[in-house]
Formats: structure tokens, sequence, C-alpha cells
């Protein structure tokens, strides 16, 4: 089995800056022909709903027209595409929310989504009185065109699986293949992926605000939207009121260099609060010794495992020592599969492979391809991948996991521009902006955020105890603080439910508990992470 990693990648791409002058007089042009010279008004276009509109609710739906690339005069067009949740009478500003990836579909497609954002709204006392403002983002959901490459992707490349125990397969060469015949048929269909960035994303926002006629809003980002939030933020604050930023990913971070140390740091979380717990701390031992004992098994001999497929078929996938570390990652997403992670751990140095099986069998069922754009992900993280950082020598066997990533190879394949978004000294602002955190999180750690916070003016941040990534769908205590926040922005949040909160609850439940170890996070379908 190959894991493959979707959201922080290491290494730079092939397509390096240009040395000395030259490069600054590239960097000027750029500069001074980024700007929009597109004359296009954008536009939103109300339509029918494409779902039935449950009973009793106000809803509008339809597609903001806008330039697919701002920078060019004779830009084609594209739509995204918007719902409109209205409420029983408006009384605060208007919400909108900015979904993560970037890729990710916001989930408007049908009427059971339709139906869950609904339940989000009853269930959030922050959202009543709002209207709440959902689109996908350009290239992702139902919006048009769309940067999917689900007909292009066949599961078992990507989650490395097997028919037979002897099949001969090159899943890494497979995987270039299919990720050049995606991008082959998107530029074939006369699609410009240099326009699907975040640049582009925040002007999107932007523009929906003005045709929608809304004179200031509330934005609303989880993972990668808080980034696009971020952008609209520093070149539009006059539009926004106040910021909601959960699992933040500052404009300046070089996500692109943080796996190991990311992971390192959840696993010391890990052991430290396994240690203090009566339940967990038994027959375990140093997590982090164990963990180097299985990799380093792993690695010299990978586990050939059985799979049970839904159709009750069999499969067989190996499993090597980088493998094991990317789903132990992905199960730091979520607090339930966190207070299971002991377990794993144990099992797994006991040589019972049996949940780890289950695991993967799990994902070989679950994952939707449908529910992220894959070439709009690596249109976006392509182009927004920086130098990496000096790479401490601390994390050896981390960085040798993390070092293999499917960034260094695909991005030399795909079309792409450089973000130009100036990385220098953060602004001050006067909107006030909340950051939320999962002292867990293993792809946007809490400390960035809070190092955010410390130096963007009117902010507030808040780490939960416990927590993964996406604190508002982890605890209801998430969605309390933005209600005690928006109900006065001004005001130092007092919600007492963050000192409620508690360190992962290791007591192991007997039977099947394969669905606690899965992360709730969506996980993208040619890109794992």
């Amino acid at each position: 089995m190959r894991a493959i990693k979707s959201k922080i990648c290491l290494q730079p791409s092939d397509r390096t800056a240009p040395a000395g002058s030259l490069f600054w007089l590239i960097l000027l042009v750029i500069v001074l022909i980024a700007g929009p010279v597109s004359a296009m008004q954008a536009e939103f276009k109300q339509t029918t709903c494409w779902f039935t509109v449950p009973k009793d609710r106000d809803m509008r739906c339809g597609h903001l027209v806008v330039p697919e690339n701002r920078t060019k005069a004779n830009s084609a067009v594209i739509k995204l595409a918007v719902v409109v949740f209205e409420p029983d009478r408006e009384r605060h500003e208007p919400v909108v929310y900015l979904s993560g990836g970037p890729g990710q579909a916001a989930r408007i497609e049908s009427k059971d989504d339709i139906e869950e954002w609904w339940s989000f709204i009853d269930n959030g006392a922050w959202l009543r009185g709002r209207r709440l403002v959902v689109l996908d983002q350009r290239g992702a959901g139902l919006s048009e065109p769309s940067l999917s490459c689900s007909k292009h992707y066949s599961p078992a490349v990507w989650n490395g699986i097997i028919s037979h125990p002897d099949d001969p397969l090159d899943f890494e060469l497979a995987q270039k293949r299919e990720v050049e015949a995606c991008r082959d048929d998107l530029i074939g269909k006369g699609i410009d992926l240099a326009a699907y960035n975040t640049s582009e994303n925040a002007a999107d926002i932007h523009d929906l605000r003005v045709a929608l006629k809304i004179e200031k809003w509330v934005l609303f980002g989880i993972s990668y939207g808080t980034k696009v939030a971020l952008h609209v933020l520093k070149h539009h604050p006059q539009e926004i009121i106040a910021a909601v930023l959960d699992s933040t990913l500052p404009l300046d971070v070089n996500y692109v260099d943080h796996d190991a140390a990311n992971l390192d740091r959840v696993l010391n979380k890990l052991d430290k609060d396994c240690a203090a717990h009566r339940d967990c701390r038994g027959g375990i031992g140093n997590m982090k010794a164990l963990i180097n004992e299985i990799v380093q098994q792993l690695d010299a001999e990978p586990m050939l495992l059985r799979l049970k497929r839904e159709d009750r078929s069999t499969a067989f996938t190996r499993v090597s020592g980088a493998d094991f570390l990317e789903l132990i990652f992905n199960q730091f997403y979520d607090r339930g599969a966190i207070e299971m992670l002991p377990q794993l751990i144990r099992q797994t140095a006991d040589q019972d492979y049996g949940p780890l099986a289950q695991m993967l069998s799990f994902y070989d069922m679950k994952e939707d391809s449908r529910a992220f754009a894959d070439g709009m992900h690596l249109s976006v993280v392509c182009g927004d991948r920086m130098p990496p950082a000096a790479r401490p020598e601390k994390f050896a066997l981390l960085d040798s996991w993390a070092r293999d990533n499917f960034y260094n190879w695909a991005c030399p394949l795909w079309p792409f521009v450089k973000s130009v978004e100036p990385n220098g000294p953060r602004q001050k602002n006067e909107v006030p902006v909340l950051l939320l955190a999962g002292e867990y999180d293993p792809a946007t750690p809490s400390t960035w955020a809070e190092d955010l916070a410390k130096n963007m003016g009117r902010s507030q941040f808040v780490l939960f105890r416990g927590v993964g990534h996406d604190v508002i769908d982890a605890t209801k205590c998430g969605g309390d603080v933005v209600a005690d926040f928006l109900t006065n922005p001004q005001d130092r949040i007092k919600t007492s439910c963050v000192r409620e909160m508690s360190a992962p609850q290791f007591s192991i439940p007997e039977g099947d508990n394969t669905d606690a170890l899965m992360t709730v996070s969506v996980l993208p379908s040619m890109l794992h992470r």
C-alpha cells in the first residue's frame, strides 16, 4: 500500500524561482500584471434549487458568474454554485461559509446534504437570525467547470489494493498516469488550470458579497477556508463585520514543510495524556518508542493484509512503516479516533493486525471521489508551495515518512501559477477575529493560530482540550464559543465550557470499534490527508 498526503507536503516542486536581478524583474512584471484586468461584472443568477427544498424552509439557489482568470481581459466565465439558507427573521449580519481542502465540496448537492445543513443551523445558536451563504468554490462540487478527477481515479491504484498477493503493479507509475490523464482531460476542455488559486477564490468571495447586495458579513472558514478568509480580510476588511477561523492556515506559513514536526508534536501530546490516564498507561510504555519499533519492522518487511470488501470479495494490501505513520496521522483529526489510538498501537506492536486491516477495508469502502476536486487541489497547493525551511534532525524517523509525498512528483506535472502574495510582516487589523484550535490538530497545529492571534490586532484565540481538526464539528463547545463571540465581538470570550473540556478518555469499549478509529474529515480521492 502507498499512502499519499493531500494537505501538507515538504519539498518544493522542480519549478524554483530564478536567481538574481532577473528574478526581481520577473517579480515586478508579475506584480504589475497581477491586478484584475477583466472588465466583466460578476453576477448572481438565481435559479430553481436543484434539490427538494425542505418543508417550511426558505432558501435561494443560483450561480455566481465570474471571470475564470481576472488577469486576462478575454477570460472565459465560470459558474459557482451558491445556496442561501434564509432565517425566519433576519436579525444579524449574514455568514458566508468557506470550505476546506482545497478542493472539498461544500455538500449542497442533494436533499440529504441540505437537511444536514439545516440541522447544523438549528443546533448552532450563533447562526439563528442570520442568513448562511454556502458556495462550492471554483472547480469544486457543483461549480462549473469541475476540476474533479473522479473518472480517471482508480481506488485500487491509490489505496494500494491488489486482488491476489502476487499481483505485480507499479502503483506510483499508475498514479502518475492518472494525474496526467486528468490534467490532459481538463486542459482539453479549455480550462485554465492556473486560474484556480487562493487569490481567485478570495476574489470570488468579494464578488459574491457584492452580487448578493450584502453590505457586510461574517467570514466563517475551516482549514483551507481560513486561508481564503484571511486573504479576503487582508484585501477587503471594510466588508467584514467579524471572522471565525477554525483550524487556521495562515497566509505566510510554509505548510508544505511541517508534517514531521506536526506529527511529532501530537505524538508527544498523546504520550503525555496516555501516561496520565489509568486505562491507557498500562502495557503501553513509551508510545513513540513503540511506534518506532513498528515502523522499523514494517519498513524491513511490509505486512501483507487481507481486506474484506463491502461486496464480500477479498483483496490485499501491503503496509509499510510510512503507511502506518500516515494512518496514525489521519486518526488525530477526530477525538473518538484519538481515544482509540493507544489500543491500535499496542495491538499492532503485538502483531495483531486485525484492526489495521479493518481500517483499510473501511477506507476502501467509504471513500467518495466525487466529494473532492483533485484538480483544484493540485492547482492551489502547487501554487502555494514555498521553499522548505531548514530540516531539524530530531525528526529523523518522521522525516523519512514526510519526504515521501505526492507533490514532489505531481506538481511538476501540473500547470499552476506561483502565488505572489507577499509573506512579509503580518498586518494588524481592526476586524474582530476569533481563532479556534484543537490541541491535537495534526494538519493546522494550534501554534499557528496562537501566533497569528498575537500579531494580527483585534483577535482572540481559544484552545480546545482533547480535540483534533475542525473544532466546530468536534464539540458543541465550539459553537457556544462562537455564539459568545458574535454576541459582542468587542468583548472577551467568557464561555465556561472551554474550561470544562478534558483530555481524551482512553477507555477501550468492547466489541468492534473500527468506526471509532476513522477520522471524520473528508478524505480526498487521489490525495489522502
